[in-house]
């Protein structure tokens, strides 16, 4: 009896380690992330399907047979076809419709919103989605501010991420660590302000436009706008440095200002820049004095051209 209690007792014990170790592994809990996605999934598919322009599908209510259902849609799929006389009645009330309603102004509905407890009170300054897999899965913790963000194209778990400490790091989203895998820390290039923009731009390598390539770009409020290269670690050159611009607009980046005109900082903090979607030599730039510059990746002396559109710099609410 003694060594069958003993028995007894080794099992039990073996069983509530199993037990700990089975609640404790990460296959339970990436089973559990899946099993929640799906609950997710069945509770907001009627937004989800207006979102993506998918069909609603109409949940089944207790007690109602599957055949009425099936019914109204077999309904739908009778009335589809029209007669040529019916068609045209159905077009004139189409167009009174579509009158009456041009005069309703238009408005947006929220179709849901992202909230999480640790970014509560901050600002949310930078958004981008993931080009294989648009789900949030990871959570990584930073010692500085996140100012901007954007995934690879090539290599969607490649996170480019800019710090409001200048610093522009990679990580590898694959791994749950929050650890980068390249960071311009050490670089003696590194931005001495804000990274408000990075992103990853497909360039051409040849002539032809079969062979393309991914290059990292970033704009900072240093008023340099830089491609990064890997090396040792994260290394940069510069494809524009902004210079500030008189309020006559009468000169080009590149020229010097007349006596009397000295600023306190020559360089025009960038704030954002957007690629040609066609020819990636070329691309825009926006300032924080409410310019916007057009650039050359092959000549970085000079903008190519200046748009004067906004008045008031950061604090204008115009939309050009």
């Amino acid at each position: 009896m003694d060594i069958e209690n003993v028995i007894l007792a080794k099992v039990q014990e073996d069983e509530e380690d199993n037990s700990e170790a089975i609640l404790k592994s990460d296959k339970l809990h990436q089973d559990l992330f899946y099993m929640e996605r799906v609950l997710m999934e069945n509770v907001f598919q009627p937004k989800l399907a207006a979102y993506r322009q998918l069909p609603v599908y109409k949940e089944h209510e207790p007690g109602e047979p599957e055949e009425t259902l099936q019914v109204e849609n077999l309904k739908v799929a009778e009335d589809e076809p029209k007669k040529e006389d019916e068609e045209e009645v159905e077009m004139e009330l189409d167009i009174e419709i579509a009158t009456e309603q041009s005069t309703i102004p238009a408005n947006l509905e929220r179709l849901w919103s992202f909230s999480c407890d640790l970014t509560k009170g901050l600002n949310v300054s930078s958004l981008s989605w993931n080009k294989a897999n648009p789900w949030p899965e990871r959570i990584y913790q930073s010692s500085y501010g996140v100012t901007s963000v954007d995934f690879s194209n090539s290599s969607p778990n490649l996170l480019a991420v800019g710090y409001h400490n200048g610093t522009v790091a990679i990580y590898n989203v694959q791994n749950s660590h929050n650890i980068p895998v390249l960071d311009s820390s050490e670089s003696p290039q590194k931005h001495l302000g804000p990274v408000w923009q990075v992103q990853w731009i497909e360039q051409d390598r040849g002539t032809t436009g079969d062979d393309k390539r991914e290059i990292l770009v970033s704009i900072s409020a240093d008023g340099r706008i830089s491609k990064w290269v890997i090396r040792k670690g994260l290394d940069c050159h510069d494809l524009m440095r902004l210079k500030r611009t008189t309020a006559t607009g009468g000169k080009k980046g590149g020229e010097k200002e007349k006596k009397g005109e000295a600023l306190i900082s020559r360089q025009a903090p960038g704030m954002c820049f957007a690629f040609h979607p066609k020819d990636t030599n070329i691309y825009l730039a926006g300032t924080e004095e409410g310019l916007i510059h057009k650039c050359s990746c092959s000549y970085n002396e000079q903008y190519l051209e200046t748009y004067r559109g906004h008045k008031f710099g950061p604090s204008d609410r115009e939309c050009c």
